[in-house]
């Protein structure tokens, strides 16, 4: 049984205040980096996942392939990314983290976990892993969502 138009709309509205909420917590939080905003989370995080060609990780963190490629030449102007040759071929390079990109991420984690354990302080383990779990049913979903728009868009 699929959710109805009613209840979909309610979890639009639901999502779009959590986003709201988190933009402006973002603005409030303590920085990891004096020079860093925290918009630049998602991209070295995903560095630290794997790393990857900037064109690889543009389609990792959702944004234009000119928009990440400057903010890895940012990145690597500070000192916590470098480009390495990609094994599988010496005419493209891999994005990868230094010690201290290691190190940001790390503090990062530790902070964001943290502070996520004390917004949640009066959940259960049980509210946090469902909703871990919903979350990513819902980035699985909207992923899908993507690629379908994509491929119309590109067939047009």
């Amino acid at each position: 049984m699929s959710v109805d138009i009613d209840q979909s709309a309610r979890l639009v509205v639901d999502l779009s205040r959590v986003v709201k909420l988190l933009r402006a917590v973002n603005v409030c939080v303590p920085r990891f980096h004096e020079s860093l905003e925290p918009s630049a989370h998602p991209l070295l995080f995903a560095v630290h996942d794997e790393p990857a060609r900037v064109t690889d990780l543009a389609d990792r963190v959702h944004t234009d392939v000119s928009v990440v490629s400057r903010q890895v030449r940012h990145l690597e102007s500070l000192g916590l990314v470098t480009k390495v040759p990609d094994p599988d071929d010496g005419r493209a390079s891999l994005v990868t983290l230094t010690a201290e990109g290691s190190d940001l991420v790390a503090r990062v984690f530790d902070g964001r976990g943290q502070w996520m354990a004390d917004v949640l302080s009066d959940w259960t383990p049980e509210q946090a892993a469902s909703l871990g779990e919903s979350l990513n049913h819902l980035a699985e979903s909207l992923r899908s969502e993507l690629d379908s728009l994509t491929s119309a868009k590109e067939n047009r």
